[in-house]
C-alpha cells in the first residue's frame, strides 16, 4: 500500500435558525469548517497554511482593492461624466468607515466574498447622507433569513466591535454573494463546502510532508524484541517513548544501542515511486482552479512561456476579475445610489489592460490617426496631464461614408511677393 492509500465524513448541517446569543455558534471559530476524506478538518486558518490558497485569495482581494472606482453622471448624449461631487465618490476613494481606507475596505469584503462566497457591509447613515459609512461584519456573524409573512430578507448579526447582537433590514445591509447559491437563494456556498476535499487533500500531502522531515526524513520503521522482553505492556511503552525521544529532535543523528536482542527493521517507503511531488503538484494546479487564478499568478511556472503570460494576464482580468468587479458595480448601483438611472459606480481596468510600452504607443498611433483617440485622451490613460488644444480629434482625409462625396480640390494659385514678406513698389 503506497505512502497516497494510507494517508488518505459527513458535512456538518447547519443548525436551526434563529440562535440564542449565548449558543457557542456566535463564539466558536465557525467558518464553513468540514471534515474531508482524507480526514482532514478544512477551515480558514487551516486552509491558509497552503502557498497556493493565500495567494489566490491574496491576488483576488489586492487585485479588486487596488482598482479606481468613480462614480459617473449619465449624459443626455449617452455619454458620462465624473460625479466627483456625488456623496460616495469620497466614501470610495478615501475612508468607506470610521477605521479603515478604501484599499483596505473593497480588499478585505473580496477575500471574504472569495472564501465564504459572502460579504457584509452595514449602510450606515450620517453626515454624507443615507450611506455615510460602510461598515463590514464577519460571515461567521450574519445569519441573512426570509420574514415569511412579508417576503422580505432580515440579517441577524453579532457585532464584533461591541459584542452584541442585533437586526437589520435588507435595506440596510450591503450584500455580496457570489455562485454559487444556496437553496433559498440567500447565500453563496462557501469554498469548504464546494472544494472541501481537494483542499483537505492538499491539507493531507503538506502534513505528511512536513511529519516526514520532522523525523528526518525517515519513515519509521518495525521494532522486534524476544518473548518476554517487556513484562507489561507499560515497560513496553516507557521503553518505545524513550526510543523515540533518543532519535528526534536534537538527538536526530546520533548513535542509538538497542539491548535485550531487540532488533530493528526500517521501513522501506520511496517517496519518488509514491509520486509525492508529483500529487502536490497537481493538487496545487487544482487549488487554484478553484479560484480560476492562472498558474503564473500563485508561482506555478511549470507550463507558462514568455509568449502566453501576457495573454494569460488579460484572461485573468477577462475571465476572473471582470465578474467580481461587475458584482460589485451591480450591488453598488443597486443598494447604494438612490438615482441609478442617473449616477453609477464603475471600476477602471485600463490599467490591468496595459500591453508593454511597444502595444500600447502602436494602440495609441492608430487611435490617434484614426480619429476617435485624441493627445489628451492618450495622455490620461498614461496618468499624464493634459495639454491645451489637445482635446482636437483628427479626421482621416481618406475616410468618409460611403457615397458620399469628397471634398473639392482647390486649383493651385501663384505664391504672391507678399506671401513671402515682400513688399513691392509700382510705379507712378
Amino acid at each position: 500500500m503506497s505512502w497516497l492509500q494510507r494517508m488518505f465524513g459527513q458535512d456538518g448541517q447547519q443548525e436551526e435558525r434563529p440562535r440564542d446569543p449565548a449558543d457557542d455558534y456566535w463564539y466558536s471559530s465557525l467558518d464553513g469548517a468540514v471534515t474531508a476524506t482524507s480526514g482532514m478538518l478544512v477551515t480558514t486558518d487551516a486552509a491558509l497554511q497552503l502557498p497556493v490558497v493565500l495567494d489566490c485569495e491574496k491576488v483576488l482581494s489586492e487585485t479588486v482593492c487596488s482598482l479606481p472606482i468613480k462614480v459617473f453622471r449619465r449624459l443626455p448624449n449617452g455619454g458620462r461624466e465624473e460625479a466627483d461631487g456625488h456623496p460616495l465618490a469620497d466614501l470610495f476613494a478615501f475612508r468607506p468607515n470610521g477605521f479603515q481606507t478604501s484599499w483596505e475596505f473593497f480588499g478585505q469584503m473580496t477575500w471574504w466574498l472569495a472564501w465564504y462566497r459572502n460579504a457584509y457591509a452595514e449602510i450606515v447613515p450620517g453626515p454624507r447622507g443615507a450611506v455615510d459609512q460602510l461598515v463590514p461584519h464577519h460571515p461567521s456573524c450574519v445569519t441573512p433569513r426570509w420574514n415569511r409573512s412579508t417576503g422580505e430578507v432580515w440579517y441577524d448579526v453579532i457585532d464584533l466591535r461591541t459584542g452584541q447582537r442585533k437586526t437589520l433590514h435588507a435595506s440596510e445591509m450591503l450584500h455580496l454573494r457570489a455562485l454559487p447559491f444556496s437553496a433559498d437563494g440567500l447565500t453563496g456556498v462557501p469554498v469548504t463546502k464546494t472544494s472541501g476535499n481537494i483542499i483537505g487533500a492538499a491539507l493531507a500531502v503538506h502534513a505528511y510532508g512536513a511529519r516526514f522531515f520532522k523525523n528526518d526524513g525517515q519513515s519509521g520503521g518495525l521494532l522486534e524484541a524476544p518473548p518476554g522482553t517487556f513484562k507489561a505492556t507499560v515497560d513496553r511503552d516507557n521503553w518505545l517513548s524513550a526510543w523515540r525521544r533518543a532519535r528526534t529532535g536534537s538527538n536526530q543523528h546520533k548513535d542509538a544501542m538497542l539491548e535485550h536482542g531487540i532488533k530493528y527493521n526500517r521501513a522501506q517507503l520511496d517517496n519518488q515511486k509514491g509520486q509525492f511531488l508529483e500529487t502536490r503538484n497537481a493538487l496545487n494546479e487544482e487549488l487554484a482552479r478553484i479560484w480560476r487564478v492562472p498558474q503564473h499568478k500563485v508561482g506555478i511556472l511549470g507550463k507558462a512561456t514568455n509568449n502566453n503570460i501576457e495573454q494569460q494576464a488579460i484572461e485573468f482580468v477577462t475571465d476572473t476579475i471582470l465578474p467580481i468587479l461587475v458584482l460589485w458595480e451591480r450591488k453598488i448601483n443597486a443598494d447604494l445610489i438612490l438615482r441609478p438611472d442617473v449616477y453609477f459606480a464603475e471600476f477602471n481596468v485600463a490599467g490591468l489592460l496595459r500591453g508593454d510600452l511597444e502595444s500600447r504607443y502602436k494602440a495609441f498611433f492608430q487611435g490617434r490617426q484614426g480619429g476617435w483617440l485624441s493627445i489628451n485622451d492618450i495622455r490620461r490613460m498614461e496618468n499624464m496631464n493634459p495639454i491645451p488644444n489637445g482635446d482636437d480629434y483628427l479626421q482621416p482625409l481618406n475616410m468618409a461614408p460611403a457615397g458620399s462625396k469628397p471634398p473639392a480640390a482647390h486649383a493651385p494659385r501663384a505664391v504672391l511677393p507678399e506671401d513671402l514678406g515682400l513688399t513691392v513698389s509700382l510705379p507712378q
